[in-house]
């Protein structure tokens, strides 16, 4: 399997929480091979599939050329019952390091069934381990996210989250397939001679996404305390247990000098 970070090509400089979380992967991708390195992984096999996807192994379905027109949209994907950020510890460090950390909350939607606009993902999300760690983007009564302006425009740009950057293009991780979220009807098709490096960038956003899933599950079973330095376990909801492990919470979330 591949640890490797991957680099957006419209990825904005790094701020020293997002580069602390950076190099604490580095860490613990180096010691994948220790005893409790092994162990945790042999654990954590139990319940996630731990397969790093490569970009050179997926088989991309959206039509060809195809790419979002976010700025005719009249629709928003930053709204609705379904449009719902979960965030990843790179994430919550990027906004962090921007002064956002407000927008960083656990407050979801009710689960009290789906309707048929409800999507896969979003199903799967509600019964996971990062439902119920993980924060999300914080909406308005509406259900709008929080940072959207009074222009339609995404107030956090370019150090919005990875689910932000590769929508609406999404991966099937088991049939290892990018395709186009059917909640998306706005978008353009550009020409061959202008469209690969625009499908590359949603691409590797798309697989990116999916593998950050994967390093924070190590990260939170091999770095915890580590992440209780930098700030970041008071984003997660974690077990009782977990946190009785921990020392005094930090005065707040960032590099300790």
């Amino acid at each position: 399997m591949s640890g490797a970070l991957v680099v957006l090509n419209d990825a904005p400089p790094v701020g020293p929480l997002e580069q602390a979380v950076h190099d604490l992967w580095a860490t613990v991708w180096a010691k994948r091979f220790s005893p409790r390195g092994l162990w945790t992984r042999a654990k954590l096999m139990r319940s996630f599939n731990l397969e790093f996807i490569r970009l050179g192994q997926v088989r991309v379905t959206v039509p060809h050329g195809r790419v979002p027109d976010c700025d005719e949209c009249l629709e928003l994907c930053c709204t609705g019952e379904n449009a719902l950020v979960s965030l990843r510890l790179p994430d919550i460090a990027r906004l962090c390091d921007q002064g956002l950390s407000s927008y960083v909350v656990h407050e979801r939607p009710p689960e009290k069934g789906y309707d048929q606009g409800a999507t896969v993902a979003r199903r799967e999300a509600d019964t996971s381990v990062f439902h119920r760690m993980f924060p999300v983007l914080r909406r308005d009564a509406t259900g709008t996210c929080a940072l959207l302006t009074d222009e339609r425009t995404c107030g956090v740009w370019p150090h919005w989250p990875v689910s932000c950057a590769r929508y609406p293009y999404a991966l099937d991780a088991l049939s290892k397939e990018v395709f186009w979220a059917k909640g998306c009807r706005s978008f353009v098709t550009l020409p061959s001679s202008e469209a690969p490096p625009h499908i590359r960038r949603l691409v590797r956003a798309a697989v990116e996404g999916y593998n950050q899933r994967i390093r924070d599950l190590f990260l939170v079973h091999l770095a915890l305390e580590e992440l209780h330095t930098l700030g970041l376990t008071a984003h997660l909801a974690l077990p009782a247990s977990w946190r009785q492990r921990l020392p005094p919470a930090p005065a707040g979330p960032g590099v300790p000098t």
